[in-house]
């Protein structure tokens, strides 16, 4: 979802809750997401933010803004992991509702294939071990990602983040634990896609009745791992857990992604981190 830095325009707004804005990220289905700076309450250190508008009409229904809401306290309190950006506000009953999570500076994954084409094995590997563990510590919140794709995954130079969990509003109607498979699947797709440039299904992401996923270009090594991803039985997925130590039993997840990513893409994502300083006027903390 996030597709490149611009500064604000004159119809964008200046202030979304506490957060002072200074450009805009990426536009999408559900709204525009801001670059933004602000401390979530009086007397905390000041961070930087990506805030997402929220179309009104897409929450009118007060128990989905309710579980939004719940979901957001939630990752809040209960969620602490480098692969996953930190829960930072929402305001979802005022005119113009709006969520906020911790700025990642770097590029979407979604965006560095488009540029470049796939990740070697290993980077996919690593990568996959982020985001698995991304999803445990999700899932051990109670929190369905729901939309775990290439635009959902932001890649910094110390790490790969999950972005915008919980808010695919029209994934919400079936049982939590096949929601948290349905992440695993998403996951699967994802790495499909990073590994080989195209969608297992077809140009989108949903199987068909008897569709097996499209691995043409997936490494021989990580074929069993992501077919089971996308199996169509959602019970027959592995766990998070599992897939972690499957794709990245040594860790490598842990060293800094521009340590085991093509050096073109870390290139890339510094200039996108750049660009946020230059916006912003400051220097960028990390976690």
């Amino acid at each position: 979802m996030i597709q490149g830095m611009t500064g604000l325009g004159s119809a964008d707004p200046q202030q979304l809750g506490p957060y002072r804005l200074y450009g805009v990220l990426g536009h999408g289905r559900m709204g525009t997401v801001y670059l933004g700076r602000g401390a979530p309450q009086r007397g905390a250190r000041k961070q930087l933010v990506a805030v997402r508008t929220l179309r009104p009409e897409l929450i009118r229904d007060r128990p989905l803004r309710a579980r939004l809401r719940q979901e957001m306290q939630s990752a809040a309190t209960g969620v602490s992991s480098r692969y996953v950006a930190d829960a930072a506000g929402c305001e979802l009953d005022g005119a113009q509702p709006w969520i906020a999570n911790s700025y990642v500076p770097g590029l979407s994954l979604e965006v560095l294939v488009a540029r470049y084409g796939p990740l070697p094995e290993s980077s996919v590997r690593a990568l996959g071990g982020a985001l698995a563990r991304s999803l445990v510590a999700l899932h051990a919140a109670r929190i369905s990602h729901r939309d775990l794709g290439p635009h959902n995954v932001m890649i910094a130079a110390d790490a790969p983040r999950a972005v915008d969990y919980g808010l695919a509003l029209g994934r919400m109607s079936g049982p939590a634990t096949d929601e948290m498979a349905d992440d695993v699947f998403d996951l699967g797709a994802a790495l499909v896609f990073a590994s080989s440039a195209h969608q297992p299904f077809a140009g989108n992401m949903l199987p068909m009745a008897r569709e097996d996923p499209d691995l043409t270009g997936v490494p021989d090594g990580l074929c069993p791992a992501l077919f089971a991803c996308l199996h169509k039985t959602p019970e027959s997925r592995p766990s998070p857990g599992v897939l972690a130590h499957a794709l990245d039993l040594a860790d490598t997840a842990a060293e800094p992604a521009v340590d085991w990513l093509p050096e073109v893409f870390a290139h890339d994502i510094e200039e996108a981190a750049q660009a946020a300083r230059k916006l912003t006027g400051r220097r960028l903390f990390g976690r």
